[in-house]
């Protein structure tokens, strides 16, 4: 298999990891022109379709505060396609308020609550990113509502794109959320489903089954959310990959285990949006990193003397993510030594199986 994709190799520390870089090209990546943001297409399902009918029913013809709700939108595993008959529903609800974002949120709660059409509403305003959850009455599945949080809608769509790639990644991604969720790693203190799709999609990348996602943006409008850009191409003539026809879902699984038992989290981060790892320390030495990440280096000049903004200030342990859009994100943040140790342990286990 190395053969043949002459992508991994071993450093020195004896570490499986791919040290593919590309040069830096400055002229290549200055910024471009902006464009403004194009509307979301998504196809729910019926589900969401309800869901979405009747928050609009309650909250969207309610004064609340003195504010305005500019859309609802769903997204997370039902627009991913990556969801079971019982997944949650995720909706993000962008608005603008004068009023303080907490008050706002405890006045849509109030109202869920009233209408008794969701139960069990609880606001969960103090969240690093605060949400309502509540459960649908009348099928009994919950929901979660974020709000201004529109990154996770086009990052929905994103794992939505990517599956259509290739028909052994959905299988895949599945196999692994559900053997992460069997042995405890998906949970408050570990990973979430979101960020352990993106460990199990970064190793395709690898693999050359996948593109970059650097490689999506080439060709395409920008769609920017702040300052972060959310577009990507649907075009499969715009990027080039090797699908590595001859693996099967089995080959790819067990890549999975062997790549990450021998990755050295210490001294690299992950990042899908340049298909490759990065050093570490080339987050504290912006200069240093590829030129695709020319829009964080310009984050950090702008924001340096705020660290937990910053990438490498995410996070008090020591396993770094790149959210594949906000480059400043560690979506494993939350990955505690013991779960972090559990999962390197789990993949040892099984690299060999």
């Amino acid at each position: 298999m190395n053969e043949q994709r002459d992508l991994s190799q071993y450093s020195s520390e004896n570490k499986l990891v791919n040290t593919k870089k590309r040069p830096l090209q400055p002229d290549k990546y200055s910024k471009p022109k902006k464009f403004k943001s194009k509307e979301i297409n998504y196809k729910p399902d019926d589900i969401v379709t309800l869901f979405k009918f009747e928050l609009q029913q309650i909250l969207m013809n309610s004064n609340v505060l003195n504010t305005t709700i500019t859309d609802i939108l769903p997204y997370g595993s039902r627009i991913s396609g990556l969801n079971i008959s019982n997944s949650d529903v995720d909706f993000n609800i962008n608005f603008v308020s004068k009023t303080p974002a907490k008050k706002v949120i405890n006045s849509f709660a109030n109202k869920l609550r009233q209408s008794q059409v969701f139960t069990k509403v609880f606001a969960l305003i103090h969240a690093k990113i605060p949400i309502i959850k509540c459960t649908h009455k009348n099928t009994g599945i919950d929901c979660d509502i974020s709000f201004n949080n529109v990154s996770s809608v086009h990052n929905s769509h994103l794992l939505n794109h990517i599956l259509s790639m290739d028909y052994r990644i959905k299988p895949v991604l599945m196999k692994l959320k559900i053997w992460a969720k069997n042995i405890g790693l998906i949970n408050t203190n570990g990973f979430s489903s979101y960020s352990f799709y993106w460990l199990g999609l970064f190793i395709m990348q690898v693999m050359g089954i996948l593109p970059a996602i650097h490689d999506l943006q080439k060709s395409v409008p920008e769609v920017l959310v702040s300052q972060w850009n959310c577009a990507f191409s649907k075009n499969p003539q715009e990027y080039i990959i090797n699908k590595q026809e001859t693996l099967s879902e089995s080959d790819i699984l067990h890549f999975f285990y062997k790549y990450y038992s021998n990755f050295d989290f210490g001294k690299f981060v992950i990042s899908p949006y340049t298909g490759c790892p990065l050093l570490k320390k080339d987050f504290e030495n912006v200069e240093q990193l590829p030129g695709e990440l020319w829009r964080y280096k310009q984050f950090y000049k702008e924001n340096k003397e705020c660290q937990k903004l910053l990438f490498l200030g995410t996070c008090q342990f020591k396993m770094y993510t790149q959210d594949p859009f906000q480059h400043n994100v560690n979506i494993t943040a939350r990955v505690t030594p013991k779960i972090f140790e559990k999962f390197i342990n789990a993949c040892t286990e099984l690299k060999t199986n």
